[in-house]
């Protein structure tokens, strides 16, 4: 625990020393004058990202990335990654088509599929959600998972939730047909094409 502390010594230590080089600076008759604060860079970092940067980034990976559709107002991107098909929805975004965050989402349809084994992976997932679709004529379980995007990052920023969101969706996918007393082999899995 103090091995961290003392870690962090310069970076506690860094604002005092700042502060001080003013005061140091006017007490020396040749220095040269204290100026203001340093002005922030005039080019803004880029907010969100578009549709076409998040394909050509899914396609760079490996995936199959259909051209981005808007249907109803809603942009979104149809993803196969080789093991499944899922969707990429976009939101907040502006005149520009930049958005500030996007959902991960896909449609599992599977006999057997109950609101206790639902419930049972949203208790015990902290991520990606699930939901029963309802008036669907096969049980429908809906999973989704909400990235909200950092300014200046770009389209690497993607990685990390890429990868929570396939191992998640694998992870409902196995759940759903985990082993029970059933002497059945539990049925294939189809996520709609649409």
């Amino acid at each position: 625990m103090f091995r961290r502390l003392s870690a962090l010594a310069p970076l506690i230590a860094a604002p005092a020393l700042l502060m001080a080089v003013p005061a140091l600076a006017a007490g020396d008759p040749g220095a040269a004058p204290v100026t203001g604060p340093v002005a922030a860079p005039t080019q803004e970092a880029v907010s969100g990202l578009t549709p076409a940067e998040v394909r050509a980034w899914l396609t760079e990976k490996g995936a199959t990335v259909e051209e981005p559709q808007t249907i109803q107002g809603q942009t979104l991107l149809r993803v196969n990654d080789g093991s499944a098909t899922w969707l990429i929805f976009f939101y907040g975004c502006d005149a520009t088509g930049r958005c500030q965050d996007i959902q991960f989402a896909a449609s599992v349809v599977a006999d057997g599929l109950s609101l206790d084994r639902i419930n049972a992976w949203n208790r015990e997932q902290r991520f990606v959600k699930a939901y029963l679709q309802p008036n669907q004529s096969a049980s429908t379980a809906v999973l989704q998972f909400d990235v909200l995007l950092s300014a200046g990052l770009g389209v690497e920023q993607l990685n990390d939730p890429t990868v929570v969101w396939l191992e998640l969706l694998a992870g409902f996918i196995e759940s759903v047909f985990a082993p029970t007393n059933q002497t059945a082999p539990p049925p294939p899995v189809t996520l709609p094409i649409r």
